[in-house]
């Protein structure tokens, strides 16, 4: 492509001139046969052997020879060009943001208030005056499942009778996978003292927490105050 107004008639730049006073807004493009391309401005004209058109990029006048260009190739890419300056911007979608989610997102069941072998805090895991000071795992002989074996320790002065207690076993998600009485070594438990107990659990072999439900009745043992004046030396 080359810069021939040097060779175009003063007349034609006048009437050139003339006519980019009224061009349409959008731009015209210029195919070449060797399929180079040239964005116009305004509308380009056929003068005999030349072409002439304003250039886009500076805004000067300049021509191709008429052979060079490519009229069909150029007035297609002159439509398609209208057609996309006129079609409606296109809408954006706002894109949806992804959540992400954290173990904090979901809530986790509770473990059982009086699990594990021993409180951190130190204090006994109990119900009333019976304490399970501490507990361990074992496997059953058979190797049916595992036992719970461990001590209960009577947190008054008064005697407990009719001790029990009652073993829960839960898995890692909160779900309770065995339940099983204790047995005692004595159902009577004196003042402060304390009872071994084991529980089996035959079909059960893996567990995260326990809990433990002891109870039993205080027996009051008061001597009888005239007993007791009966049985006092004398002075």
């Amino acid at each position: 492509m080359s810069n021939r107004l040097g060779t175009v008639p003063g007349i034609v730049l006048g009437l050139l001139a003339l006519g980019t006073a009224t061009l349409p807004a959008h731009a015209d493009w210029l195919v070449t046969r060797d399929g180079g391309r040239v964005e116009t401005k305004g509308a380009w004209q056929v003068k005999g052997k030349l072409l002439v058109f304003t250039r886009a990029a500076d805004g000067a006048l300049a021509s191709l020879r008429a052979a060079e260009v490519d009229l069909d190739a150029s007035t297609k890419a002159t439509a398609d060009a209208k057609v996309k300056a006129e079609a409606p911007p296109p809408v954006e979608v706002p894109q949806k943001k992804l959540a992400v989610l954290t173990d904090k997102d979901f809530r986790k069941p509770t473990p059982p208030a009086e699990a594990g072998e021993a409180p951190k805090d130190g204090t006994p895991a109990h119900t009333g005056r019976l304490a399970v000071s501490g507990w361990k795992k074992l496997d059953r002989p058979d190797g049916d499942g595992v036992a719970v074996e461990g001590t209960i320790q009577n947190t008054t002065g008064d005697v407990i009778i009719n001790a029990s207690v009652e073993v829960q076993l839960f898995n890692e998600a909160g779900e309770r996978v065995g339940t099983a009485p204790g047995i005692l070594t004595s159902t009577s438990i004196q003042g402060n003292g304390a009872v071994q107990f084991r529980a089996n659990f035959p079909g059960v072999f893996t567990f995260t927490d326990a809990r433990f439900e002891p109870n039993g009745l205080p027996l009051n043992v008061t001597p009888n105050p005239d007993q007791k004046q009966e049985q006092a030396p004398p002075p």
